[in-house]
């Protein structure tokens, strides 16, 4: 029988980690049921990272089963032992659990949809057919069970026992250079991103389209020393523009929801020289970190482009801001200067409100008429740089379409 199993909110800023959660439910399903349980690998499902009470990163895990109708049972109590004793209750953590029987209901496919850019309540998620134990985490939990991951990549998650030793970033160099572009998001120049830097067991995460070429990376890292007490590999929804694909994106900005909008750039400067903080003709503030790189740059050199902003909002000073995730500059609007109507002649100023003089015919106009040119050359998608990616952007140039023909049952997934 088709079981689903959703798990989040089990982690806090002291530790833990909801993929670990995940991982040791796996080893347990396979120590019971063995390998033809598991239906796909299991699943690490990024939501709406604008959320005020996450704990880190938004993610929320499920595994797809299939186990004997009379073992259903056994499987509820044995996630819910696994999230009793695993989760760090503290600070905002409040761990949720959730399964689906038989087949996913529409509700909690709405409410992954809904989750991947929205606030959910948790009386929503509670209502979405699904038989469900804790807190707010019930909300990523339900998700995780509804999430559509047609579209998805691969994350081999290794574990640590101990002390986190650094990998050095010219391994993680020469890993890159025999894998990519099968895995992908490995440095930002020097810097590593494979390695976590919080108190979480996390070793490391290395992210790709293919499973054989992250075990591939994982025995190169293994080759120089870096040896993880555990690991699996999650199909996730991370790079691959979930939000865009499924998210509920309102037609109005809302409070800690993700959005997208059109405007002009009437105004863009740094802040004590550190972020951009800018206006469209819209009225709608927006933010650019500094530490975004270009991103940054180009939208503060960007006035009076007609730009597509995506980003996060949340309030502050009264009023929403959009903190921006990536732009599209479609066009900048240039004035054209001013002719005689008579003799195409070039106007001058006579001064302040004295109207101007055509230096071909002088003639004089009170008023004159300005023109606006549309200039479409400068069109571009700006993204910040590679170490500020949100999980959910997909990377320029990324196919996603290769990771659907991978199975368990083709490739190790788990040890």
């Amino acid at each position: 029988m088709l079981v689903l199993i959703g798990i989040d909110d089990t982690d806090s800023y002291t530790g833990g980690c909801t993929t670990h959660v995940g991982y040791l439910l796996a080893k347990e399903v396979l120590r019971k049921w063995g390998e033809e349980a598991f239906l796909d690998f299991p699943r690490l499902v990024r939501l709406n990272p604008n959320i005020p009470f996450k704990t880190r990163g938004n993610a929320a895990v499920a595994l797809a089963l299939e186990v004997p109708e009379g073992d259903v049972e056994e499987v509820w109590r044995l996630a819910l032992d696994m999230v009793k004793n695993n989760a760090r209750r503290e600070g905002k953590t409040d761990p949720g659990l959730a399964m689906a029987v038989r087949e996913v209901p529409k509700r909690a496919r709405v409410i992954y949809k809904m989750a991947l850019t929205q606030v959910v309540s948790r009386s929503a998620a509670e209502r979405a057919g699904l038989i469900t134990w804790g807190g707010r985490g019930v909300v990523g939990a339900v998700a995780a069970v509804g999430a559509d991951l047609s579209r998805s990549t691969f994350e081999l998650i290794a574990y640590r026992e101990g002390e986190r030793a650094a990998i050095p970033a010219e391994v993680v160099r020469l890993m890159e250079a025999l894998t990519y572009p099968f895995t992908f998001h490995n440095l930002d120049g020097r810097r590593v991103l494979i390695q976590p830097r919080g108190p979480d067991p996390v070793y490391y995460g290395i992210r790709g389209l293919s499973p054989p070429h992250l075990l591939l990376a994982q025995s190169i890292l293994e080759a120089h020393g870096y040896k993880p007490a555990g690991w699996v590999i999650y199909r996730t929804n991370q790079a691959t523009d979930a939000h865009l694909a499924h998210g509920v994106i309102l037609a109005e900005p809302t409070p800690y929801s993700y959005y997208r909008v059109r405007g002009v750039v009437v105004e863009a400067r740094r802040v004590a020289g550190r972020h951009v903080v800018g206006r469209l003709d819209n009225g709608l503030a927006f933010v650019a970190y500094r530490h975004l790189g270009r991103l940054a740059s180009e939208l503060e050199r960007c006035v009076m482009c007609d730009v597509e902003l995506y980003g996060g909002l949340k309030p502050r000073f009264g009023q929403l801001f959009l903190y921006v995730e990536r732009a599209y500059v479609l066009g900048r609007y240039a004035p054209s200067p001013s002719r005689c109507p008579y003799c195409g002649g070039s106007l001058e100023s006579l001064g302040r409100d004295r109207g101007w003089r055509c230096r071909r015919c002088g003639v004089v106009f009170r008023s004159r008429e300005v023109r606006w040119l549309y200039d479409s050359s400068i069109a571009k998608a700006v993204f910040p740089r590679p170490g500020e990616w949100r999980h959910l952007l997909r990377p320029p140039d990324l196919d996603v379409e290769v990771a659907g023909f991978f199975s368990p049952r083709s490739v190790e997934w788990i040890s």
